[in-house]
């Protein structure tokens, strides 16, 4: 996600909205990506079982891509 750096706020109460959106954003995306990632567990646990080469590769690069763009909240 891109956010910008550079905006000047009117109000105490407009920085504070707007780091509760930030706020929210990053959780947002935390979730989504947990979830994400579970499913890819379960993924590539299924292509080791069915010993699927080109599947457990490709499960296993956005896996590690997610990890890679991943922020730690806690």
């Amino acid at each position: 996600m891109n956010y910008n750096t550079n905006v000047q706020y009117k109000s105490l109460e407009d920085f504070v909205t707007s780091i509760n959106d930030l706020g929210i954003d990053l959780l947002i995306e935390h979730a989504l990506k947990s979830v994400r990632k579970e499913k890819l567990e379960k993924l590539i646990d299924q292509a080791l079982q069915d010993k699927d080469e080109e599947a457990f590769n490709h499960y296993t690069s956005e896996y590690i891509k997610l990890e890679d763009s991943s922020v730690d909240m806690f």
